[in-house]
């Protein structure tokens, strides 16, 4: 029953975080719609479904969803390391990465005077980091650190 749980869980995080990821995406590049403009409904299962059905015939195959289920899984398994990574560094646990925190960051000290300033990263410019921020300055810093990670 706990492994049902477990992987009910995995899954269920490893949408959260495609859809977090799309969502993000669509903010950034996104201007406010008008008023009068409706959206589309967003469905994140049906976009997980459609992504994993590889030849598009509408059905998945056993290895179209365990290559799509190891793919969450890694999210997940990423997810975390970068949750638990941004729980370190941020040392008054106001849940952001102020200032004083960025410096202490591997990424922005192995940069060293090449490290961009945290400015860069702060796209609310509320002068700290939140954690879709901090994902986004690992991204830039490590692009190959979600892949290493997934090993």
């Amino acid at each position: 029953m706990n492994q049902i749980r477990n992987t009910l869980l995995a899954l269920t995080g490893g949408m959260l975080l495609l859809g977090a990821q799309q969502a993000a995406a669509q903010s950034a590049a996104a201007k406010p719609a008008p008023a009068t403009q409706a959206r589309p409904a967003q469905d994140p299962a049906a976009d997980a479904f459609k992504a994993w059905d590889k030849d598009g015939n509408g059905n998945l195959s056993l290895v179209e969803f365990r290559t799509g289920w190891q793919q969450v899984q890694r999210a997940a398994e990423l997810q975390a390391r970068l949750r638990h990574q941004f729980g370190t560094v941020d040392a008054n646990k106001n849940d952001a990465i102020d200032p004083a925190e960025y410096g202490n960051l591997k990424l922005v000290q192995n940069a060293g005077a090449k490290a961009p300033q945290m400015s860069v990263f702060d796209a609310n410019r509320d002068g700290k980091l939140g954690f879709g921020e901090y994902v986004k300055l690992v991204q830039a810093l490590a692009p190959d650190a979600g892949k290493a990670a997934a090993k």
